[in-house]
């Protein structure tokens, strides 16, 4: 009994094609523009709540030195004094403010690497030996000019046959001409919650220890890795680079954020090694970094470190920026817009889903005489009823499909004009699913036009 109304159903969706084709064209648009603008509402969301939870939002940054573009107050033409200089003491302003959590240092550094790449390079290699030289005329330690491209050297390696060393099981070679990372103080992985996953973090000894050490990311120590090798066996062997010798104590759990892929090394002022003139220019790029728990507080902790280092360096000699009102606008700007977005999608799909059961309605209109014969013949309204609803059914599942292709690329777009990080494809899932049963629920309005007709008012033609 079922086969042959269903026969009927499929040969008027054929027969009406254009029709039928339009119909899957208006369930992909609203599916399509509802799930993207629905996925990005999500991401907006999601992303919002991250980033104004994230340490980066809720500290205050102290320095000497500044682009003029994110400077709060307008440059003036004078020179800084010539003893403002910032080092790790100057964190303990953070002991006569209660609401400071963490107090630390985080600059960034590089490591330039030696590898196979690096001896093959003419150039780098006469400068390496150039360096040598210099290192084994001189004391333990050479200070070299930054403008001149040379760099302070540890005696580490270079007392060593350096192909002896690249073939040394012990010592850890990057294929990266140079990798990044931040020379930090204790209270940096408190104040971001990373833990190690091998080995430890650095110890109160190691900031003011002279031995290389580092820390490695999770992601930047895979890149270290040999195929036969895990991340364990990292621990206490030693990175070869142009600085020396970088003994491996600790690598990161994997944190999602950038910081898997950075070194950390124990930050100290080197004030007993460096002389008043390069001890300024490091100053200079050091970064005092004051973190709070609750971000209503960061107007009045920002107020009085201010008053706590005019003091100290006198007014406009330090910048003190709070990057938290930025990300407020950002944050306001990406949830107005995808309310818009939003909201423009759901009337396009109410709009979308009469349009639907209007045409759905007056495909069933031209269907009463069928349907007549088919209550003669013994069909009950449940199973007539059963028939329209799977010619909808069918209509919205090629639509829905369809409506995924269109999200898909849409949504990618939008997320990248916000600059969204955050992408959550199961989303785009759950919106189309929520659309097409929003969109279902109207197509029930003509299928239940025929559950109080009789069979012979519905044969009747007119």
């Amino acid at each position: 009994m079922f086969s042959e109304p269903f026969k009927i159903i499929f040969r008027r969706f054929v027969d009406r094609l254009t029709e039928s084709g339009f119909l899957i064209i208006s369930v992909a648009l609203g599916v399509g523009a509802f799930a993207a603008s629905g996925t990005l509402f999500v991401n907006v969301v999601n992303q919002n709540d991250e980033l104004l939870n994230s340490p980066t939002y809720k500290e205050i940054v102290v320095s000497t030195r500044a682009e003029k573009e994110t400077m709060e107050f307008p440059v003036e033409e004078t020179l800084l004094s010539d003893d403002t200089i910032l080092t790790q003491s100057d964190l303990n302003i953070s002991q006569m403010i209660p609401s400071i959590d963490y107090a630390y240092i985080m600059n960034n550094t590089r490591l330039k690497m030696i590898n196979e790449s690096f001896i093959n390079d003419s150039d780098n290699f006469q400068h390496s030996q150039q360096i040598k030289a210099i290192n084994e005329s001189s004391s333990n330690e050479t200070h070299i000019d930054e403008n001149s491209q040379q760099m302070e050297l540890e005696d580490s390696f270079l007392d060593e046959n350096i192909d002896d060393a690249l073939n040394d099981k012990s010592i850890v070679k990057s294929d990266a001409d140079e990798i990044s990372g931040y020379e930090i103080t204790f209270e940096f992985f408190d104040a971001w919650n990373l833990s190690t996953e091998y080995g430890s973090l650095f110890s109160t000894n190691d900031y003011s220890s002279t031995n290389s050490l580092i820390i490695l990311g999770s992601e930047l120590a895979k890149t270290l890795l040999d195929d036969d090798e895990d991340l364990s066996s990292l621990i206490g062997k030693r990175l070869l680079a142009m600085q020396g010798y970088q003994t491996i104590v600790g690598i990161l759990e994997d944190s999602n954020s950038t910081y898997d892929y950075q070194f950390f090394l124990p930050y100290n002022d080197l004030a007993n090694n460096i002389g008043f003139s390069q001890l300024r220019k490091n100053s200079m790029n050091t970064q005092l970094r004051f973190s709070v728990s609750d971000s209503t507080q960061l107007e009045s902790v920002s107020s009085m470190l201010e008053q706590s280092f005019e003091s100290e360096f006198g007014k406009n000699q330090v910048i003190i920026s709070n990057p938290r009102f930025e990300a407020e606008q950002t944050v306001a700007r990406n949830a107005g817009i995808s309310i818009l977005i939003l909201l423009l999608a759901i009337s396009g799909l109410f709009i979308s889903s009469i349009n639907i059961a209007h045409i759905l309605l007056s495909r069933t209109l031209r269907m009463k005489k069928h349907v007549g014969i088919l209550m003669a013949l013994g069909a009950t309204r449940k199973q007539i009823n059963k028939l329209f609803s799977l010619e909808a059914i069918m209509i919205i599942v090629l639509g829905t499909v369809l409506g995924l292709f269109i999200a898909i690329p849409i949504n990618r777009q939008m997320q990248s004009a916000l600059n969204l990080t955050i992408n959550s494809n199961w989303t785009i899932l759950v919106s189309a699913f929520v659309s097409s049963i929003l969109i279902f629920s109207f197509t029930l309005i003509p299928i239940r036009r025929f559950d109080r007709i009789k069979p012979a008012d519905a044969m009747r033609v007119g």
